[in-house]
């Protein structure tokens, strides 16, 4: 049990950290918003013309995060899943965990 609370403390810190420099980086960015009299479509069109390379980093962050939390969670292999999450959608994991778990 203390190795668990320790994980669990180590993960709280550096997800604090990461939160922190993120906001910072976003704070010293100059990042404008343009969007104050745009339809939503605009914006959609707007990030996918100029920031596509953020939207898809961002992507591929979240599908590993995801995966990661599913080899923990559900004891699935981190390869195929983070490949599954990447190619697909990151919802075809539930697809994936129940067709297991009807295996079982």
């Amino acid at each position: 049990m203390k190795q668990a609370k320790a994980d669990k403390k180590i993960s709280s810190f550096f997800l604090v950290i990461t939160l922190a420099l993120f906001l910072y980086g976003i704070s010293i960015s100059g990042f404008v918003v343009a969007t104050l009299n745009q339809s939503f479509a605009e914006t959609f069109f707007y990030l996918f013309k100029f920031y596509l390379d953020f939207i898809l980093i961002l992507y591929v962050f979240i599908c590993l995060q995801i995966a990661g939390y599913v080899e923990l969670k559900y004891k699935q292999d981190y390869l195929m899943i983070s490949i599954i999450s990447i190619l697909f959608t990151p919802l075809s994991i539930f697809f994936v965990i129940n067709s297991e778990n009807k295996d079982d």
